[in-house]
């Protein structure tokens, strides 16, 4: 972690025992994305001002509860380490998201283990409590039963529940939550026993939600992702400096495709207009460059910023800041 983009931090620790509680503020997307071990995730920032992200973690043998909050719309793609199952439930989601292509709302599970690859476009605000499951890890051989059964289904990344049954698993994870702040003042046999019990009610009540919606893969049903495709493949064409379009016209030659076309399929998949997409990602990029140890000057024109006064003001407007004051927090 770069000495000059520390986040805050908290943490508490019961030293005879795997669980623990922390908790971390970030000021940058990319920190926050690596945060999360095992994940493999990169954010891209889309939506404009100085970015605020936390992250909290509850841990404890098998089962990690991690608290995300964002205030900003980002663009999250990722991979779960094959040996863990990730479940998210939503405590706050505010308008709608997409996991691989599937709109989701508050009152849905988020399944980021069930793709090898995923991509997740979230809201201005959005609080996710990630479950992750990792099955060698856990308590007892009831729960790796469990487990194992979980895994065992083929998920669809969406799952769409009642608005009780999603209210209701909000409210056993809060006091999940709760009580493993409590437990780690107890007694080494106490936290324990209580850790052993979080994990067992935690999994079978993620089990008995996925019998009532037995949503999968292979149940048929249908998902309209056509615009999710053309957005996915605009996304791909954006991660080399030298064949990275900077228009939308030139994007669309290089597609096949009309500007409407683009147009549209943007703002069905994202509500979002895709000349200030393509602006956010370049952006996005040239950050990442400076950090790196980029100047201002070469890490713009890299990405096609050649009116340096227009660049400083759309990264200024995107980051809160001025590209300078990047690389000056960033310098070794």
């Amino acid at each position: 972690m770069t000495a000059h983009a520390q986040p805050t931090t908290g943490d508490v620790t019961d030293a005879s025992h795997a669980q623990a509680v922390s908790y971390s503020a970030y000021r940058d997307v990319d920190e926050q994305a690596r945060a999360f071990d095992g994940w493999s995730a990169t954010y891209t920032q889309i939506s404009g001002g100085v970015f605020h992200g936390t992250l909290s973690t509850v841990s404890l043998a098998g089962v990690r509860l991690l608290v995300e909050e964002l205030d900003k719309v980002i663009y999250q793609q990722g991979a779960i380490a094959p040996d863990r199952l990730v479940i998210a439930v939503p405590l706050e989601l505010e308008g709608h998201a997409r996991l691989c292509g599937e709109k989701s709302g508050r009152d849905s599970l988020h399944v980021f283990s069930s793709v090898p690859q995923f991509e997740f476009y979230s809201p201005a605000r959005h609080t996710l409590v990630n479950v992750e499951i990792q099955l060698q890890c856990l308590a007892s051989e009831q729960t790796s039963l469990v487990a194992a059964s979980l895994r065992a289904k083929a998920l669809a990344p969406v799952i769409p529940l009642d608005a009780d049954v999603a209210q209701n698993l909000r409210g056993l994870l809060r006091v999940a939550m709760a009580a493993s702040t409590r437990s780690l003042q107890a007694r080494p046999v106490d936290a324990e026993e209580r850790e052993r019990l979080l994990e067992r009610t935690i999994l079978y009540a993620i089990s008995e939600t996925l019998a009532v919606y037995p949503d999968t893969v292979g149940a048929g049903r249908e998902r309209d992702v056509r615009q999710w495709i053309l957005v996915k493949a605009v996304e791909e064409k954006l991660h080399d400096a030298a064949t990275c379009p900077l228009s939308i016209a030139e994007l669309c030659v290089e597609l096949g495709v009309s500007r409407r076309t683009v147009q549209y399929a943007f703002n069905e998949a994202l509500d979002l207009n895709p000349v200030a997409y393509l602006r956010a990602v370049r952006l996005n990029h040239v950050r990442r460059e400076l950090r790196l140890g980029l100047s201002v000057t070469n890490a713009a024109t890299k990405w096609g910023f050649l009116h340096l006064g227009s660049f400083a003001s759309d990264y200024r407007r995107m980051f809160g800041e001025l590209p300078s004051a990047t690389v000056r927090r960033f310098a070794s």
